[in-house]
């Protein structure tokens, strides 16, 4: 079984926690917990202790790439645990930028030297890792299906210039429950076709279901559609649009999506069933 805790995100399921632009899971599973980002602020943790989760439990942090809403909850983070496995690809320390409203730097707020001198155990790898017994991240993700989401107000620095980022960082969690493959996704930068692909393959079997960010706020509505409908066609059966999916692009893929869709945010419970059937509840 999987159980899987929204520390953060744009929208709360509560009104005693802190909903913000930024996200953060916790994931439980048989061999263990572990994070999947950590959000913008350390609101996230605010949000974990009203929550009552232990965070001395987790095994490891997984960052799905290299931008401040999922890495700025990072020096709390530390302060608080130390000696942590931090598990990324080897560009998401490097330098960002957002041209929206100016241009502004939007990298995570420690690289991994600086991780590693706070107690930190940084794996860095364009492969796979294995985060735990039956978790694995996707490592870089082809681009199979062509590029991801557009994005062209991001920058990130490439041989010491600023050029449009490749999100050559974007990764994913594919977790196995049961005769199941479950992804959890960061942003999906790198594209949500792309990633249900790349999970096929490492697990020879399509995801049932994909959870997290989809980066389809300000995508055209056919190119929404055409997304909902190859991912049913690859196998996926139910999706959870959380954080940059937005409230427009959720909607969307509810309307095209011609399996399930569920909801969830800041303080929601998404439970998977051995047989890849999900549930979402409030904490």
């Amino acid at each position: 079984m999987l159980e899987v805790t929204v520390l953060r995100d744009n929208v709360a399921a509560r009104a005693d926690l802190r909903a913000g632009h930024g996200f953060a899971l916790l994931a439980c599973v048989p061999g263990g917990s572990f994070l999947l980002d950590t959000g913008d602020s350390d609101d996230t943790w605010t949000n974990a202790d009203t929550l009552g989760v232990e965070l001395t439990q987790v095994r490891a942090l997984v960052l799905s790439h290299g931008h401040y809403d999922h890495t700025n909850g990072l020096p709390e983070l530390m302060a608080r645990l130390g000696d942590l496995r931090i598990i990324a690809h080897p560009a998401a320390f490097g330098l960002r930028w957002s041209t929206a409203g100016g241009m502004h730097p939007i990298g995570p707020p420690l690289t991994g030297a600086e991780l590693e001198g706070m107690g930190g155990r940084v794996e860095c790898s364009v492969d796979p890792v294995e985060v735990l017994p039956g978790v694995r991240t996707t490592g870089e993700v082809p681009p199979v299906a062509g590029p991801g989401p557009s994005a062209p107000h991001l920058l990130a620095e490439r041989a010491g210039q600023r050029v449009p980022d490749d999100f050559a960082d974007d990764l994913s969690v594919l977790v196995e429950v049961g005769a199941a493959t479950v992804v959890l996704t960061g942003c999906a930068h790198a594209g949500l076709v792309n990633t249900a692909a790349r999970a096929e393959e490492l697990a020879r079997r399509p995801p049932a279901a994909i959870i997290g960010g989809t980066h389809l706020a300000s995508e055209p509505e056919g190119a929404i559609a055409a997304v909902a409908d190859e991912l049913y066609r690859q196998g996926v059966r139910t999706l959870v649009p959380m954080h940059c999916s937005g409230e427009r692009g959720a909607a969307l893929l509810a309307r095209h999506f011609p399996g399930e869709v569920l909801r969830a945010g800041t303080g929601s419970i998404i439970s998977v069933a051995t047989d890849g059937s999900l549930t979402t509840r409030t904490a």
